[in-house]
């Protein structure tokens, strides 16, 4: 006669598996955590300097000043850069969007958890190109703050008045969150 012997786990195998797996996940959690909160800093500068650059675009090819700016009501320009952000032919100069003046793009907050800062040597309400692709005299950074817990992540974008930008090192940017 065949002994037989059965073929699976025990109760006292599948807890075991269970523990392992569980202490796994434990201690791989905060890596993970900080490597989404990394790669979502990253996106969100990418967009920023999409948008910043866009602006600079539509100023040369409207031949106009052209503004980035938060609003809320997408006419006027505020000095919450964690609100709805807007760019808008300025064709009379008057650093507030009219009815005939085109809305070229409208981009959502931030989120939760982050803040969005606007630090120039002029106005703190908008970024301003005119149609050279210059900021009129405004230079300044526009940094970007997500908080997890303890940790804060940054990222920042340098403006000089010539119209350009650049990425500033993540050391830079965390001294202004």
């Amino acid at each position: 006669m065949k002994s037989t012997t059965p073929n699976g786990f025990t109760l006292l195998n599948l807890l075991t598996a269970i523990v392992i797996i569980s202490l796994l996940v434990s201690t791989g959690m905060p890596a993970m955590s900080g490597f989404i909160a990394n790669n979502q800093a990253n996106s969100v500068y990418q967009r920023l300097f999409s948008l910043v650059q866009y602006t600079r675009l539509e100023a040369v090819s409207y031949r106009s000043q052209v503004i980035l700016c938060p609003s809320h009501n997408r006419q006027h320009c505020i000095n919450d850069w964690n609100q709805e952000l807007m760019i808008f032919v300025d064709s009379n100069d008057d650093e507030v969007r009219n009815g005939d003046e085109k809305i070229l793009r409208i981009d959502s907050p931030i989120g939760k958890h982050a803040e969005l800062k606007w630090k120039p040597s002029g106005s703190k309400r908008y970024i301003r190109f005119n149609q050279s692709g210059e900021t009129r005299n405004q230079n300044g950074r526009l940094t970007y703050c997500l908080h997890r817990g303890e940790q804060t992540f940054a990222r920042q974008i340098i403006m000089y008045r010539s119209g350009r930008a650049r990425k500033a090192s993540i050391e830079e940017a965390e001294k202004q969150c």
